[in-house]
């Protein structure tokens, strides 16, 4: 498969996380923007109240099994229509992610394109939170999206969450799907858990990276860049 060209011309791909590696953000981030629209008084203020107990407990389960951590996040989004979700979304991704995007970030995303490198995004964030960051990179995005019933949503992401293992599958196909050969492809991500998918790769780059990423990183002689 190496050097299969692609009908678009693009014959590589460089597989990005999103919160943390290329955005100033966390997945809570989106569920805020939108409690605090759905919501009303004093809900609302009793809900951000809450993440004082919510917020710790997430970061430990984070740090044990961030697939468990990112279910226990999503849960939030029971009850919220649909159609809020959708608006909403959007308008975060234009008003809040595309302004979060680290200086080196948008620089190196310009250089893949120039370079003929299909950007794809890969994040355990939600998919139509990502669409204007898509657009704006023409980007394959591989994101979860949010079970619907009955035009509400469930709390329950669908596939799965993507962490881990479940993010270097969805690159593999990915590629597979496109004819990239992943000896000649890049992968970008800024924590333990992104290890899968940075393995996947020919050229991995840890951003911004965790202390267990970075002594990974050092050990194989990875590149390692901190991006603010």
């Amino acid at each position: 498969m190496a050097g299969l060209q692609h009908p678009t011309g693009i014959c590589s791909a460089a597989y990005c996380d999103v919160d943390g590696t290329l955005t100033d953000t966390t997945i809570v981030a989106p569920l805020v923007h939108l409690k605090c629209r759905a919501m009303r008084r004093p809900w609302r203020w009793l809900w951000l109240a809450s993440l004082a107990v919510h917020g710790p407990w997430w970061l430990l389960l984070d740090a044990m099994d961030r697939a468990a951590s990112n279910r226990a996040i999503y849960k939030h989004y029971h009850g919220v229509p649909v159609d809020l979700l959708m608006g909403e979304a959007a308008k975060f991704g234009r008003e809040y992610l595309q302004s979060r995007i680290f200086g080196p970030a948008r620089q190196r995303l310009e250089a893949f394109r120039q370079g003929g490198v299909k950007i794809v995004f890969v994040t355990g964030g939600l998919d139509v939170f990502l669409e204007p960051l898509a657009a704006e990179w023409e980007a394959d995005v591989l994101a979860p999206r949010m079970e619907v019933v009955h035009g509400i949503c469930t709390g329950r992401v669908l596939p799965e969450p993507f962490t881990g293992q479940v993010k270097a599958r969805l690159i593999r196909e990915h590629a597979a799907r496109h004819g990239f050969d992943l000896a000649h492809c890049h992968a970008l991500g800024d924590a333990f858990g992104d290890l899968p998918m940075l393995e996947c790769v020919g050229h991995p780059l840890a951003i911004n990276p965790d202390r267990r990423l970075a002594r990974v990183a050092k050990e194989r002689g990875w590149q390692v860049e901190n991006w603010r």
